[in-house]
């Protein structure tokens, strides 16, 4: 993921910023600062560097993943960036910079202002007293994946995430998709990838009803043989994800939505407990029974947390 960020941060930071900036420097923050709920709906990505006077600035990703524009997005930004700050005073750390990007893919063009003191609506005298602050706007929909052709992978993500102002899916954008995250070198990022992409198909395209789907996937990966198929995708078979059309359709895919908010609550605790997180494709191996469990156990333990 460092390299996506170099690349995307090379492309829309603001010059004079990325001047400042040693690129070299930049890795992941292990910290989180979303709640479960914002974690439903969201993606956060913190990362620390640099400057050339060797003082820290923390990059906050924020990855909008909406397909409309949220009209609160100026306050939430504001929040996020104060909870970084109060765990970095909890921590005796200073205060330090913190770049917000917000990264954007939906249909709509985007009009909202993403700071208060462009949102609310006062005389120019009380402007000065509404809290300010500058973030770095990417609309996905505005720039070309193959901007990003020397990081396959994140061109690959992008080209994914700018499918959802179609209609409906096309054979060639998928095999090309995959095509990219088989030219990508980095074996574990590239399977992290693949997953990835086959969940956000299934979520937005409703892709176990496509004949082709799986074939497309096989084109791209240059796969030969079912037994070659990713394990996501091999994992949702198991659990009935692609059912028959002739029975069972329906009652499969509210079952997959169901698990999949139970792997999502289980992985959001896990990172809140700072304990290892189970990989998705991990987890939708588990039968019901065993995901309902280990849901349980781990609520107890945040019970438990709130009462000592």
């Amino acid at each position: 993921m460092a390299e996506h960020t170099h690349a995307l941060l090379g492309h829309r930071l603001p010059v004079q910023v990325l001047k400042r900036l040693r690129l070299g420097s930049l890795q992941r923050a292990k910290e989180s600062f979303l709640s479960a709920d914002e974690h439903e709906k969201r993606l956060d990505l913190l990362y620390s560097a640099q400057l050339d006077d060797d003082t820290q600035v923390l990059i906050y990703l924020l990855f909008e993943h909406k397909s409309y524009i949220d009209r609160a997005i100026a306050r939430q930004l504001l929040e996020y960036v104060l909870k970084i700050q109060r765990w970095r005073q909890r921590n005796q750390l200073s205060p330090c910079v913190v770049v917000p990007l917000l990264i954007y893919h939906g249909d709509a063009v985007w009009d909202e202002p993403t700071s208060l003191r462009d949102k609310v609506q006062t005389h120019d005298d009380l402007r000065p007293f509404l809290p300010d602050m500058q973030v770095v706007f990417v609309d996905l929909g505005a720039i070309s994946a193959t901007a990003f052709s020397r990081v396959p992978e994140l061109e690959a993500r992008i080209r994914t995430l700018q499918l959802v102002r179609r209609t409906e899916l096309a054979f060639e954008s998928v095999v090309e998709i995959f095509r990219l995250l088989r030219l990508w070198r980095e074996i574990h990022s590239q399977a992290e990838a693949v997953d990835d992409i086959i969940l956000y198909l299934f979520e937005v395209f409703d892709a176990q009803k496509l004949e082709w789907f799986r074939q497309a996937i096989r084109t791209g990966l240059l796969i030969e043989s079912e037994n070659q198929m990713p394990t996501c995708l091999e994992a949702m078979m198991e659990r009935g994800a692609l059912k028959g059309r002739e029975e069972g359709r329906q009652e499969g895919r509210l079952e997959g939505r169901q698990e999949g908010v139970i792997i999502g609550r289980i992985r959001t605790l896990q990172q809140i407990f700072r304990q290892p997180v189970t990989p998705e494709a991990d987890l939708v191996l588990l039968t019901n029974d065993a995901l309902q469990a280990l849901l349980q156990k781990l609520e107890d333990q945040l019970d438990q947390t709130a009462f000592t």
